[in-house]
């Protein structure tokens, strides 16, 4: 007979009430030591918490209980993704399925994999495979979407958006996952449709969140062009990356140096600002935005409060650098000039250090933000020659942008 606190935490895992059914398992626990599905579902909810450091430990002990289990290793690819351990989290997958071919979800959870890792043709074979097994799968469903949706195939991906939410009308993820989609094939308003039906269900539902807010950013022009690069890009392998970003460097200073000394040097300027556009899109775009959202009478709402911290600081410094700009023009003194530059800089690393993903690189970005500032304003102090100053603050800004991605 099955223990009752077992069945009790069955019953609120179902309804996602998590942390209540962990209590009930434990429960559980002290009728059935070493119980593999209790365990299983213990770890399963601390993974739904995003506990994830004791979801794992958990699930390594099921190892020691029976270690040929698919189910295991199925948890245990879920947690190594999570970790973003894509290796792993692909060995994993990789041993559940070979002991167990049969299971559609673990093909899901390969193909997702296998997305994230852009290989994309993989990851719709992968899907495919699963839905040979369970044509209903919708972890296989959602996958073979978003592949097709990198893949460029705008017809496929609309045929399985609609054999998706036919299947599944209700289902959160299903219609996040179409919005996202859709916003990737330049749709705004069918995404944020989507946006809003997935917010109807789960208001509290993040992947829509951030969906809703980027689709409404995507109102505004020059975020509009930016996210159909920040796609396209995202799309690239890093090798591929490294080599646009390089080629656009070379190509940004052989146009510069050939249009300083002709007719046409006032080009030089769009030129640069291009070139930044292109090159720091991803450190400048995201904080500018958050600035435009919160004068958006329903955007507003959707930000966290680190994002409207970011929005603020941006609006803050590049205001800051505007009244240099004027000072300068009206007083013809250097000293502004040089704090125009600091804050201009500024709106790099500290707007994005409420972005940051880790305590460690938000105080990096602060720490430079700062520095940069304390040289633009403070300076002068130590020295008249505003040259060497602009030149430091200028090696803090090429410092932040090469470190950022290093200091985790």
């Amino acid at each position: 007979m099955e223990s009752q606190n077992y069945l009790r935490g069955i019953q609120l895992f179902e309804l996602n009430r998590y942390q209540d059914a962990i209590g009930y398992f434990k429960e559980a626990l002290q009728e059935m030591p070493e119980d593999f599905d209790t365990i299983y579902y213990i770890s399963y909810s601390y993974l739904q918490l995003d506990q994830i450091d004791k979801a794992e430990e958990i699930a390594n002990s099921l190892l020691k209980i029976d270690a040929d289990n698919e189910n295991t290793y199925f948890l245990l690819a879920q947690i190594s993704y999570h970790l973003n351990d894509l290796k792993k989290a692909m060995h994993h997958i990789n041993k559940a399925i070979s002991i167990y071919p049969y299971e559609a979800d673990f093909f899901g959870q390969k193909s997702y994999i296998e997305l994230y890792t852009k290989n994309y043709e993989a990851s719709l074979k992968t899907a495919n495979e699963g839905l040979s097994l369970d044509p209903n799968n919708k972890l296989c469903l959602n996958a073979r979407v978003q592949a097709l949706t990198k893949l460029n195939k705008k017809d496929e991906a609309f045929n399985s958006i609609e054999n998706l939410l036919e299947k599944d009308p209700e289902n959160v993820y299903s219609h996040a996952n179409v919005g996202w989609s859709k916003l990737e094939n330049g749709k705004t308003k069918e995404a944020l449709t989507h946006f809003k039906e997935a917010l109807s269900i789960d208001p509290n539902y993040e992947y829509a969140r951030e969906g809703m807010s980027t689709a409404l950013k995507a109102n505004n022009f020059i975020y509009s062009v930016y996210l159909k690069y920040a796609f396209w890009i995202a799309k690239k392998s890093s090798k591929q990356q490294w080599i646009f970003f390089i080629g656009l460097y070379f190509t940004y200073k052989i146009i510069t140096k050939a249009l300083a000394n002709t007719d046409y040097s006032f080009l030089v300027f769009p030129i640069v600002i291009l070139y930044l556009f292109f090159a720091l899109g991803t450190w400048i775009m995201e904080p500018l935005s958050n600035a435009i959202l919160i004068f958006d009478n329903y955007g507003k709402y959707l930000l966290d409060e680190q994002e409207k911290k970011s929005g603020q600081a941006f609006i803050m410094i590049f205001g800051a650098s505007i009244l240099a700009v004027i000072s300068y023009a009206f007083l013809q003194n250097n000293y502004f000039l040089l704090m125009a530059f600091a804050f201009i800089c500024a709106i790099l690393p500290i707007p994005r250090g409420f972005l940051s993903e880790t305590k460690k690189n938000s105080i990096f970005n602060f720490s430079i933000g700062i520095l940069m500032l304390l040289v633009g304003v403070f300076g002068f102090m130590l020295t008249t020659n505003f040259l060497s100053l602009g030149i430091l603050i200028f090696i803090l800004l090429i410092a932040n942008t090469w470190l950022d991605n290093l200091i985790k």
